[in-house]
């Protein structure tokens, strides 16, 4: 026998969620498999722009930001290994009409212990002198936030999952879920079958197709998220904040190499419906284009950036834009975490904790995933943010 095929935990998936989730597991003395379909990080995971931010709108998500934060700004002692942590601050900007909204955001952040703070247009000016402000309200400014790499935080995790005992396969792919007497029995795969009585569902794009094969419809849709990639001009050669523009409803991420990332902030992200097996993975000339007229509009010396070569990832998105995290009815032992919507890498080290408490019946994290239960959808109690912009929740 290559590998063990008996577990008390089965994770589907090997991007940063379920690594995350197998890692806490085997902290905790678990026996784990991790069955990857392809190679670690190759979803949704592998194509992250890798921010990680505070900015949220309801109490929860702040603090699951904030709880995640704290891991990702010390991971090489947290966890153990390089994730490229790079500490740029993250800058949101709103127009005039918007700026109630936004302080009220930066006063719940606040409260929950986030170093935030209100910029007045003049004050964002001198925060970024090269920033058009002409049509800003004002912003609200983390300077603790950051990115972090995608793949780079994927291998740590379960790298340090195996460390502690957890089993990682790849290029093994779950067909099935096995499941007799209302309760898990384990998975079939495309090498064999595996027996365990908890099955974690943290197949990203895939998780809504794995899910339906035992009985669940999960409201999720996969979507393509394109991310343009300009090279800044000599002169803007330092560092920029990740930038969260609502006025024009997309981001501008710093990248080394004088390169500068960029993508929508839209909701309207969620129609761009893809098989997750076969998209297009380039970007649209005519997305490269609107892009470059935001990021002139905002950054004007940007007039003279190039075009580099950008990609395009996936999205698993619920209708409220929140995960399916939680215990699923009706069946014991399975679990489902996907439906993350563009925000499940930030989340991560979080995440992996309340998975590990789903499983275990431990209050180890001090956050309740109760919020984001399956069962929201059909009690129509979607989650919602106190105030929110586009999809940053």
């Amino acid at each position: 026998m290559m590998a063990q095929q008996t577990a008390d935990v089965i994770v589907i998936g090997g991007g940063i969620t379920g690594t995350s989730a197998a890692y806490q597991l085997a902290l905790r003395g678990y026996r784990v498999t991790l069955l990857e379909k392809s190679y670690l990080a190759a979803g949704g995971t592998g194509r992250t722009v890798g921010l990680v931010r505070q900015h949220y709108s309801n109490e929860i998500t702040a603090r699951m930001a904030l709880r995640s934060l704290q891991v990702w700004r010390d991971f090489e002692q947290a966890v153990g290994g390089d994730v490229g942590w790079v500490q740029t601050g993250a800058l949101f900007i709103v127009g005039p009409h918007d700026l109630e909204g936004l302080k009220a955001n930066i006063a719940l952040q606040r409260q929950v212990g986030i170093n935030t703070e209100f910029l007045d247009a003049q004050a964002v000016q001198a925060l970024a002198p090269y920033l058009n402000v002409e049509d800003i309200g004002g912003g609200a400014y983390e300077p603790d936030s950051g990115c972090a790499d995608g793949v780079m935080a994927t291998n740590a995790y379960a790298s340090r999952a195996k460390d502690l005992g957890a089993t990682i396969l790849q290029g093994v792919e779950v067909t099935a879920i096995r499941s007799a007497g209302g309760r898990i029995t384990g998975v079939k795969t495309s090498q064999g079958d595996y027996s365990a009585p908890v099955v974690i569902n943290a197949a990203g794009p895939w998780g809504a197709r794995l899910a339906l094969g035992v009985g669940y419809e999960t409201p999720v849709e996969v979507s393509r998220h394109q991310v343009a990639v300009f090279q800044r001009p000599e002169g803007l050669a330092s560092q920029h904040p990740f930038i969260g523009d609502f006025v024009q409803g997309f981001y501008l991420r710093p990248e080394t190499g004088r390169l500068t990332l960029s993508g929508s902030l839209e909701a309207s992200e969620a129609a761009n419906k893809v098989d997750p097996d076969h998209y297009a993975e380039t970007v649209d000339m005519e997305f490269n284009i609107e892009m470059a007229e935001f990021t002139e509009h905002r950054v004007p010396a940007m007039s003279e950036a190039e075009i580099r070569k950008g990609w395009a990832g996936l999205y698993d998105v619920t209708p409220d834009w929140h995960p399916i995290l939680g215990r699923m009815p009706g069946l014991e032992g399975f679990i489902c975490a996907y439906g993350w919507s563009g925000s499940g890498f930030k989340m991560a080290p979080v995440v992996g904790e309340m998975i590990a408490d789903l499983v275990t019946g431990e209050k180890l994290c001090p956050i309740d995933p109760h919020l984001f239960r399956f069962e929201r959808f059909a009690e129509g109690d979607l989650v919602r943010g106190r105030y929110s912009y586009s999809i940053i929740g």
